[in-house]
């Protein structure tokens, strides 16, 4: 049977608007599953535990760039990785892609439909690129595409001519600012992928509430 939801939306001083609606059964398997994933993901030591990911860079004019990074290890970026696979890959029943598009389908409210939208725009590294845009190469470093190539070079899949690319890309500057870059990138995919959880997670009754934080990048600027 379809599952029905109403949500009331609250924007400071306006009034209360009530959004209705409902998802179909296959719909409602899937969002079941995000949250599984979600919690599987939560649940594992990593993120009980928290990991350090900093990193800095210095350069002047005549000197070669000094970066000093605190990154995870192979081991723990490789479970990271696992634990975000069914999210990621755009192929599995339950990614993030996905969902949002069901998500999107199913609410036509323009406040709420803008909230998702900034989910995904730090998810592919837009909001990211409009703080600061990494290029090498005329090849932007902190895009989708470059996190996917290298996800399908050395981590998910070995595809040999993308792997040539990329280590040749890569070796051109210090592989810690490229690791620092990636992981930044997943931490922001990470925090998106928490955010549409915990809207689900109200959609399910499993939670009350949830407050989106909108980041105000023309303040930024």
């Amino acid at each position: 049977m379809p599952m029905p939801f109403e949500l009331i939306m609250k924007i400071g001083d306006h009034p209360d608007v009530v959004i209705c609606g409902e998802f179909a059964d296959a719909e409602k398997m899937m969002l079941q599953q995000y949250l599984e994933q979600y919690d599987i993901l939560t649940k594992s030591k990593l993120l009980r535990e928290g990991f350090t990911c900093n990193i800095s860079v210095k350069a002047a004019k005549g000197s070669d760039m000094e970066v000093k990074a605190s990154l995870p290890d192979n081991d723990t970026l490789s479970i990271l990785l696992h634990r975000l696979r069914p999210f990621i890959l755009k192929g599995e029943p339950a990614s993030f892609v996905k969902v949002c598009s069901v998500i999107g389908k199913r609410i036509d409210n323009p406040s709420l439909r803008q909230l998702f939208s900034e989910q995904r725009n730090l998810y592919n590294g837009h909001t990211s690129q409009r703080l600061m845009k990494v290029t090498l190469n005329d090849q932007v470093i902190n895009s989708e595409k470059m996190l996917y190539d290298w996800l399908n070079s050395h981590e998910y899949h070995r595809d040999l001519d993308k792997q040539e690319v990329i280590d040749k890309l890569f070796g051109h500057t210090p592989s810690d600012l490229m690791r620092g870059i990636l992981m930044s990138m997943l931490v922001d995919k990470f925090q998106a992928i928490q955010n549409i959880a915990a809207f689900v997670a109200v959609i399910f009754g499993k939670s009350k509430s949830l407050e989106f934080k909108i980041r105000d990048l023309d303040k930024d600027s």
